[in-house]
């Protein structure tokens, strides 16, 4: 795997040159930028397509037959014919998929080639019957080419979402605890062994916090966020605001927009517990409906 990954890198960097080399000084202005942005946006839209009804030949039609042409899917390198191939087996034991994208974008690096990535959510339903959940990131670099613009490299990575059941456990631990303390006046200070004590009652949450709505005081910005964590056997605790500003990550503010329950999508947890999460967040509200804060449980991915 190294060794193919190794190959990769080396492939992209004789890309690199090839695709910026003898028409780097050719200057192109922002109107061929949009027009180039809107057909690679227009091409992706056909891939997702035929990828959504599980037609491989078709979703991966645009690849190029450059023999320097290397396509990646769960950390190995394939060729165009054989990517094509594995990925009619895998959508042979598909009976339906569906993508939800989350986030895309094109960056256009000269007039003859552009780069699209993008973050999406699948679920598919196996012959089984069997539910999957995964998180996707892909990255498409596209050429353009004799015959049109076509696909240079590929990269997807994949990770696996919990399942309905792991989620609905995490979601009613949450859910007890919030009508637990509902009503309740609680400080930062109160709540390390109030979370310990939930973690203790719920092996399967890997993490939590109540982080407090911010409150103005002797014009300065106050703002709690006790986490206690697992870390091995043991439990640690750590104060958020001391590590990140907390009410701009995904696992607050949106709750707090949509004024629901809501599940993040994957986040490395950088200053809390330092793994990959997923975290469910349930806004709080006193009698006034005044937003008091957000009480989290987290899932751990890998």
């Amino acid at each position: 795997m190294k060794k193919n990954l190794l190959n990769v890198l080396l492939v992209l960097l004789l890309v690199a040159g090839s695709l910026t080399g003898c028409r780097q000084t050719k200057e192109f202005g922002e109107l061929e930028k949009m027009a180039i942005t809107d057909t690679i946006n227009q091409l992706m839209d056909k891939v997702s397509h035929y990828a959504s009804i599980a037609n491989a030949d078709s979703a991966f039609q645009w690849l190029s037959d450059d023999t320097a042409a290397v396509f990646v899917s769960g950390g190995l390198a394939y060729n165009a014919r054989d990517i094509a191939s594995m990925f009619t087996n895998t959508y042979n034991t598909i009976k339906s998929q569906k993508f939800e994208p989350v986030s895309s974008r094109v960056i256009v690096l000269s007039p003859d080639a552009a780069v699209w990535f993008a973050t999406m959510k699948e679920k598919y339903v196996t012959k089984d019957d069997e539910e999957i959940d995964q998180f996707l990131v892909e990255s498409w670099l596209w050429r353009r080419e004799a015959t049109g613009w076509k696909v240079l490299h590929y990269n997807e990575s994949i990770l696996q979402l919990p399942d309905a059941c792991k989620r609905a456990t995490v979601e009613y631990a949450v859910a007890d605890l919030a009508s637990e303390i509902k009503g309740k006046t609680l400080k930062p200070a109160d709540m390390p062994p109030i979370l310990t004590k939930f973690l203790k009652e719920n092996p399967l949450v890997f993490g939590s916090t109540l982080a407090f709505a911010p409150d103005e005081a002797d014009g300065k910005n106050h703002a709690a966020a006790p986490y206690v964590y697992r870390h091995g056997s043991e439990f640690k605790q750590v104060d958020l605001p001391e590590a990140y500003d907390y009410t701009l990550s995904e696992w607050y503010s949106v709750p707090v927009d949509q004024q629901k329950p809501v599940w993040s999508n994957p986040y490395f947890d950088d200053g809390g517990g330092g793994v990959v999460m997923v975290t469910y967040s349930i806004p709080l509200y006193d009698d006034q409906n005044k937003l008091t804060g957000v009480l989290t449980g987290d899932l751990k991915l890998k």
